[in-house]
């Protein structure tokens, strides 16, 4: 039985639902109440986030690399940040001196929006969801704030209040890369190479 088992598993995890099948290829949580297009257009939502993140994160981490190489900011290299709430002190302190003084206001305005949806970030990040019909999503976390406190978080949204969080990391994502090409306009940063 379990070679049978073992070939079943190995042919479902191979070859591609037909496209009659009525479940979601890509839903990871077998819900009988879950429709597909309610997974899919959750997935996609979420993904939309994610990546959102992925590309402003990845951004920030190249711009500080860059920053630290410039002597005016010798006095900050041995606070080079490691997670993301330290690449935003880094950055915050890095566009408060020249050269990148020049573009203070508009670092402050993109990291002050990054601030204000880093929950969004790392729920879409780190939860799992429940997808059901006429009733959206559930988000659900447990996470560990400190040595003792345990927190257990569930977020509903409708489907609509998911796009638009969406479309606002998209923004964000959009916002940090004008930041960039301003940025790399006016060649104040060393490249990374």
């Amino acid at each position: 039985m379990s070679d049978y088992w073992f070939s079943s598993l190995t042919t479902l995890l191979r070859d591609p639902p037909p496209k009659s099948h009525r479940r979601s290829a890509y839903e990871v949580e077998a819900n009988p109440w879950s429709r597909r297009g309610d997974v899919e257009a959750t997935l996609l939502f979420r993904g939309a986030i994610v990546s959102a993140y992925g590309y402003i994160e990845s951004t920030l981490g190249e711009i500080c690399v860059r920053a630290s190489r410039l002597p005016h900011y010798a006095a900050l290299r041995d606070s080079f940040p490691h997670s993301a709430d330290q690449r935003m002190s880094f950055l915050r302190q890095a566009f408060a001196i020249a050269p990148l003084l020049e573009y203070q206001c508009w670092a402050k305005m993109f990291l002050d929006r990054l601030k204000d949806q880093s929950d969004l970030r790392n729920l879409a990040a780190h939860s799992r969801m429940q997808v059901l019909p006429g009733w959206g999503v559930t988000f659900h976390d447990v996470r560990r704030d400190g040595p003792s406190n345990v927190t257990i978080r569930r977020q509903r949204m409708t489907m609509t209040e998911l796009e638009t969080a969406a479309w606002r990391a998209a923004r964000l994502s959009r916002l940090c890369q004008n930041l960039v090409d301003r940025l790399n306009h006016t060649d104040i940063l060393p490249p990374v190479d």
